[in-house]
């Protein structure tokens, strides 16, 4: 082979190689995030469970001082 194909190999197996590496990282990040956005979720349910407990108690809270039922 002439020095120019194996220049044409090599740069084609620089670029391979180039191109797992960073699909890697692309995938290494992704599940990151993925994890990263599960706990979001999971935080947004316990904050939805406190703003509930909050929401009877303020009125609970009303109903005590105006002596009315809250529909």
């Amino acid at each position: 082979m002439t020095p120019e194909a194996w220049t044409v190999v090599g740069t084609g197996v620089v670029i391979l190689i180039a191109i797992a590496t960073s699909n890697r990282q692309l995938r290494g990040e992704m599940n990151g995030l993925r994890d990263e956005m599960n706990r979001v979720h999971a935080e947004i349910g316990r904050l939805r469970e406190r703003m509930a407990k909050l929401e009877g108690l303020l009125e609970g809270l009303r109903e005590a001082i105006t002596g009315r039922k809250v529909a």
